[in-house]
C-alpha cells in the first residue's frame, strides 16, 4: 500500500482485494498510461473529496509504472532526531515541521538528511542510527524553471542520534523561527499543527 499526500488530501493505493468493501474506490485495474492518471488527478484536484482509495491487482507495479511517472519526482531527505528521548522539531511558516530538504545532485539520501538537519537546526554530530519509511507529497511547483507543474516528492526519513550539548540554532533565512525538543508525551502538541505527510512519520515515536 502507498499513501500519497496532496495538502492534507490523501491518496492511497493498494491492491483490489483489499477494498471489496469500500464504496468510494477508483478502480485503476484497466488504467494502463500515466496521462490517464494525469485526468484522474486534474479531476481530484478540482473537486471537494478529501480523500481517494486507488485500487490494482498490482500496487507495486502501477505505482512504479503508470502513478509515478505522471508527475515530475523530485528526491528529499530529512531526520527525526533524538537527544535524551527528546525530539527536535523546527517551527516553520505557522507549523511544527522536521528538518528536511532537497537532495543535491551527487548527494546519497543520508548524505543530503544529515546537511539539511546541520544546516536547519544548527546543530553537529548528530548520527543515522536507521531508515525510516519514505512520505510522499504532490505540490504545484512555484519555481520560475518549473512553474505549475505537478511534482511528486519523495522525503527520504532516517532516525538519528545526538548527543551535543548545543540545543541548536534556527535557519531563519529558510522561514525556520524556533527549534524545540519534545518528550514523546508532548507530541500531540506537535501532530495538532503539523502538516498531514508528517503525521505517519511522527506517529512512529507517539506514546
Amino acid at each position: 500500500m502507498y499513501e500519497v499526500f496532496w495538502n492534507d488530501r490523501k491518496i492511497v493505493i493498494t491492491q483490489s482485494d483489499n477494498v471489496q468493501f469500500i464504496k468510494a474506490v477508483v478502480r485503476f485495474e484497466n488504467i494502463n498510461s500515466p496521462d490517464e492518471v494525469k485526468d484522474w488527478f486534474l479531476d481530484f484536484s478540482k473537486s471537494e473529496r478529501v480523500s481517494e482509495v486507488l485500487s490494482h491487482p498490482i500496487p507495486e507495479k502501477f505505482w512504479q509504472e503508470i502513478f509515478v511517472p505522471a508527475f515530475n519526482p523530485v528526491s528529499a531527505a530529512g531526520g527525526i532526531v533524538i537527544r535524551d528521548e527528546k525530539l527536535l522539531f523546527i517551527f516553520r511558516n505557522g507549523k511544527w515541521d522536521l528538518p528536511k530538504g532537497k537532495i543535491d545532485q551527487g548527494e546519497s539520501a543520508k548524505e543530503a538528511a544529515l546537511r539539511e538537519v546541520a544546516e536547519e537546526c544548527g546543530i553537529a554530530g548528530h548520527q543515522i542510527i536507521k531508515k525510516l519509511p519514505s512520505t510522499f507529497h504532490i505540490y504545484q511547483s512555484p519555481y520560475h524553471n518549473s512553474f505549475g507543474k505537478w511534482i511528486l516528492k519523495e522525503t527520504h526519513w532516517f532516525e538519528m542520534s545526538y548527543t551535543g550539548f548545543e540545543n541548536g540554532t534556527p535557519q531563519t533565512i529558510e522561514n525556520i523561527t524556533k527549534i524545540k525538543w519534545f518528550v514523546k508525551s508532548e507530541l500531540d502538541e506537535v501532530f495538532a499543527n503539523t502538516y498531514e505527510n508528517l503525521k505517519p512519520v511522527i506517529s512512529l515515536y507517539r506514546i
